[in-house]
């Protein structure tokens, strides 16, 4: 929270843009994990034309928000206020201030998309989990999970904007939750894939069996 140091430690951070590329792309994994959770649970007929499904399409929905407001994030964060505290850095004497107040003004504006990130971040986590509970696909208890994480983000989201960025008891629940629940759904979606391999080719099996015993 001390500006001007840690502007200082930015400008002297060479792989700064290069870590936030990583954090992106990571947001972007993330989101390709949420499009397969989204299609497992809306494709099954027993499940995809019930309210689990229409809760997932605004799960959805809320997830490419997410994403939209990451990216902007990691554009203000990775991009802009790194040359604004390049330029901070290297500014003559009579420049100092000005500059300054330039890249101070990128680090309040990243503390509001902070704020609006996790919030939307935390509403994604809730709908995703209130569409695992009310589903069929998916152990209920597994969406509770997504559900607090969401919970859990959303209180951190509200406070940044008021206290600034910091490590909270809400954003380290919201952590272990969302974390926990990206591993057992990938266990869950690993097992029911391996599942639908094997029951293929006994399927196939039993088709030409039954015609051949009905003709008709």
């Amino acid at each position: 929270m001390n500006n001007p140091v840690i502007f200082m430690v930015y400008a002297q951070d060479d792989s700064w843009i290069a870590v936030h590329f990583g954090q992106w792309f990571g947001g972007l994994l993330f989101f390709g994990g949420l499009i397969a959770v989204y299609y497992s649970i809306t494709a099954r007929p027993d499940s995809g034309a019930g309210v689990a499904a229409g809760v997932a399409r605004f799960g959805f929905a809320a997830a490419v928000l997410t994403l939209a407001s990451n990216t902007i994030l990691q554009v203000v964060d990775g991009v802009a206020l790194k040359w604004a505290v390049d330029a901070w850095a290297s500014a003559p004497a009579d420049q100092e201030t000005a500059t300054f107040a330039v890249a101070e003004g990128l680090r309040w504006t990243e503390y509001g998309l902070q704020g609006y990130s996790n919030i939307l971040l935390g509403l994604t986590l809730i709908l995703y989990g209130l569409a695992i509970a009310l589903g069929t696909v998916y152990p209920r208890w597994v969406g509770w999970v997504a559900a607090g994480s969401g919970v859990a983000w959303i209180v951190h989201g509200l406070m940044v904007p008021y206290i600034g960025l910091f490590s909270s008891p809400p954003r380290g629940v919201a952590l272990v939750l969302m974390y926990l629940w990206a591993f057992i759904m990938a266990f869950l979606m690993w097992r029911n894939s391996s599942r639908g391999r094997i029951a293929r080719p006994e399927s196939a099996a039993a088709g030409p069996a039954r015609r051949s015993a009905n003709p008709r």
